[in-house]
């Protein structure tokens, strides 16, 4: 590895063009191998150097010409892994409280759905035998009221006057 110049560590700090493109390319391989050497994430790697060169840039005119940017470079790099760190276990207790929360919600949810299907088969078994039977036939097996009407031989009123009262019941019991 080359280490840059007094010279070229002056002009990165008065922001020209090619010391900062020179500065980029000395130390893009060896910080790169660093954080991929903690991270085991090359694509990440890659855009943590990009953070850090952009810190480095925005304080380049605090940097000391005569102590070289290395260690600069090198502290920088190790804090934003730690950021990086520290933003995965953040990520990652977020995403376990949302799958727990989302797992107890799902379970809470088909106890109160088992709950009310109890309570609703003994609404039913409550009802008179002829208006459970037309219950039956029309949620259960979807049965036209015509067809309804055919099938236990009573008029096609009659079962539409079954389903009201029977709604009736079955909500009263059910509230």
């Amino acid at each position: 590895m080359t280490t840059p110049t007094i010279d070229t560590i002056e002009n990165f700090k008065m922001g020209k063009q090619e010391a900062i493109e020179s500065i980029y390319y000395i130390y893009k391989p060896i910080v790169v191998r660093f954080i991929v050497s903690l991270i085991k994430d090359a694509g990440e790697a890659e855009v943590i150097f990009h953070n850090v060169f952009l810190k480095i840039l925005r304080k380049r005119k605090d940097l000391d010409s005569e102590k070289g940017i290395q260690s600069y470079i090198f502290t920088v790099s190790k804090n934003e892994v730690i950021d990086y760190f520290n933003h995965l276990s953040r990520d990652k207790v977020r995403s376990k409280e949302f799958y727990k929360n989302r797992i107890e919600s799902s379970v809470d949810l088909k106890m109160e759905e088992e709950a009310l299907m109890i309570r609703l088969e003994d609404a039913i078994e409550r009802l008179t035998d002829q208006r459970k039977k037309v219950v039956k036939l029309s949620y259960f097996e979807n049965l036209s009221y015509q067809e309804i009407a055919d099938q236990m031989l009573i008029s096609k009123n009659t079962v539409k006057n079954h389903l009201i009262k029977a709604r009736l019941s079955l909500r009263n019991y059910l509230t």
